[in-house]
């Protein structure tokens, strides 16, 4: 297979999958992927409505879930309200309170914030069917955690970059047409998989990668800089300013990239940068050029997510994405402690313990000694 530009938009450098095979995969028949499997969405935030609401507009027979009761209420009255780039769409879809789920369901979308993985599990698993799927549309490295309930053959994978939001009650939007890659932890593709892509496929352009993990690990180097810059409600041009931030910045990718590495995890280059140019074996001056260059795409009005949900009272999902790259380092015995350092601020941010400020950027040039 060759490598996997992440790129974020429609038609990126991608790889054919219409000559993937539908095989047996371990000597058995699965059930194929059709129009005629009951679908459930678990999670009908931006990513989970926006992919859904797709999938319920071609005419699959999908069952939304969410516990907003506002938001449940909306989208029961007026349909679901979805903004894409080839055009605004308004579909009636079933959505229903997790204790009102009712049946058998073939394919199972996990699509809550990380945080709430375990919650959705309870949730969904007792309504799965026996070779039922679940797929995890999810931010942070969550496919484990799903495969230790049903087996990895029956968990999929998937990664996307697509910026989005719900604008209110019933109502989401995105800029980007969305490019998604799905896969199996080990790598093979099995009959439900290759169907799974071809349904995907019809309604957002979607490829099968055989390197999922390292797609997701790759992702999650972006989303921990997202964490990093969420100290201040500032941009990364103004937070990460001067050289001794630069270096500070390059020290922290490197942690992340040093673990996901040691982990087994195979990057891929994103459309920002390539994280295999922060590993640790790589010169440093030459990570801090890799920074450098990766800072000219900074924007002054740029703020991550998770400040946005701090600022709130939101809790992130932080303790599912960067804390997991810090669990792994002890689990691998690496040190990692400018993520610790960045992982107890957002603690304590979310806590109120502790004010957004360019002075947390201070507190973290005096732990690394620059």
């Amino acid at each position: 297979m060759p490598a996997i530009r992440f790129v974020q938009g429609y038609g990126a450098e991608t790889t054919s999958v219409d000559a993937i095979p539908t095989i047996a995969y371990g000597g058995r028949v699965q059930a194929e992927v059709s129009m005629n499997n009951r679908m459930i969405v678990i999670g009908t935030g931006p990513i989970g409505s926006i992919i859904g609401g797709r999938l319920a507009r071609a005419g699959h027979d999908l069952t939304f879930v969410d516990i907003d009761k506002e938001h449940v209420e909306a989208i029961r009255k007026n349909g679901l309200q979805v903004d894409v780039p080839d055009g605004p769409f308004n579909v009636k879809v079933n959505i229903a309170f997790p204790e009102e789920i009712q049946g058998k369901y073939d394919i199972a979308f996990i699509a809550v914030r990380s945080n709430y993985t375990p919650d959705a599990l309870r949730t969904v698993l007792p309504h799965l069917a026996d070779n039922g799927l679940l797929v995890s549309m999810q931010n942070g490295i969550n496919p484990p955690l799903l495969a230790e309930k049903i087996g990895v053959d029956r968990t999929i994978g998937m990664a996307i970059r697509m910026g989005c939001r719900k604008v209110a009650p019933g109502h989401v939007q995105t800029a980007i047409r969305g490019h998604l890659y799905i896969g199996h932890l080990h790598g093979k593709t099995t009959q439900q998989l290759a169907d799974l892509q071809r349904m995907l496929n019809q309604v957002i352009e979607t490829e099968i990668t055989d390197n999922i993990l390292g797609v997701l690990w790759s992702k999650l180097t972006y989303t921990c800089l997202g964490y990093y810059g969420s100290l201040a409600d500032a941009s990364l041009i103004e937070s990460c300013a001067t050289e001794a931030c630069r270096r500070n910045l390059t020290k922290f990718f490197a942690e992340v990239v040093a673990v996901g590495n040691a982990s087994g995890a195979r990057f891929i280059r994103l459309a920002e940068y390539n994280p295999l140019d922060f590993h640790p074996t790589v010169p440093f001056e030459k990570r801090l050029a890799a920074v450098n260059e990766f800072a000219k795409s900074w924007k002054p009005d740029d703020r991550k997510g998770p400040l946005r949900q701090i600022q709130k009272g939101i809790k992130t999902e932080v303790d599912f994405t960067l804390a997991y790259v810090v669990r792994e380092g002890e689990r691998l015995q690496l040190a990692t402690p400018l993520c610790r350092k960045v992982l107890e601020m957002i603690h304590e941010l979310e806590r109120g313990t502790r004010e957004l400020g360019l002075q947390n950027y201070d507190e973290i040039r005096s732990l690394s000694g620059d």
